[in-house]
């Protein structure tokens, strides 16, 4: 198993870290690596499908989570592809889509705002969370691939369409996202890490293993250093 250090230093190698998470600990030896440690005293708050921090206005590159504790039944995490989502649409739903953009926020994190700071909390929290709009259908910036790029977790509404008709769209491609024909799953052991590219890439951890105790370290490259390298 990685320490909290080389973890941290193994992200590094791909870009720079993450600015710290709004809401999340980290670890005491090392605030670069979130500590996410779920109980019935402290309830898992990811079981949506998501992309990492895509209501900042650049998102982060990649992902790295290791486990520390696991429980002896359930808790894992499914990873979805929203590359073979994207592909899986018609050619005339792929080209209406092209052409919209959505908003993201930060999603149910709002309840744990509104537990601390009630409606100023919350007005504070998105404040300091950030929001951002992203096309619906994004390309990643190395090779080019298309995505689709909204998520249950994440994505509020379709920008220059009322609720309603935004609700449709955005709920049918949530609907599609979860088909298990885009998944693969991880069952976890002590030490087990896995690293992603948050483009093109969603995941959602399974709640069902409470009131045992999960534990899982987490580092995020925000940059991607092979997109600097091209710069220089």
């Amino acid at each position: 198993m990685l320490s909290p250090d080389a973890l941290a230093r193994l992200a590094r190698t791909f870009g720079d870290p993450a600015t710290r998470h709004h809401s999340y600990a980290t670890h005491p030896d090392n605030d670069e690596v979130v500590v996410l440690d779920w109980s019935d005293d402290n309830r898992p708050d990811a079981a949506e499908w998501h992309s990492d921090l895509t209501y900042r206005a650049e998102p982060p590159f990649v992902s790295f989570l290791q486990a520390v504790i696991v429980p002896p039944l359930g808790g894992d995490t499914l990873w979805a592809s929203i590359y073979a989502v994207h592909d899986a649409l018609s050619p005339g739903l792929r080209s209406h889509l092209e052409h919209l953009e959505a908003a993201h926020d930060m999603g149910a994190f709002r309840t744990g705002a509104y537990v601390q700071g009630g409606n100023t909390g919350i007005s504070q929290a998105l404040v300091a969370a950030g929001s951002a709009v992203h096309p619906v259908i994004a390309h990643h910036p190395v090779t080019g691939r298309p995505f689709l790029n909204v998520s249950e977790a994440f994505t509020r509404f379709v920008i220059g369409l009322s609720a309603p008709e935004s609700g449709r769209i955005l709920t049918e491609r949530f609907d599609v996202i979860n088909r298990p024909d885009f998944h693969t799953r991880v069952r976890w052991q002590p030490g087990t890490l896995v690293i992603w590219d948050n483009r093109g890439i969603q995941h959602y951890a399974v709640d069902d293993y409470l009131p045992d105790r999960r534990v899982m370290h987490r580092v995020v490259a925000a940059t991607d250093r092979r997109l600097s390298n091209s710069r220089s």
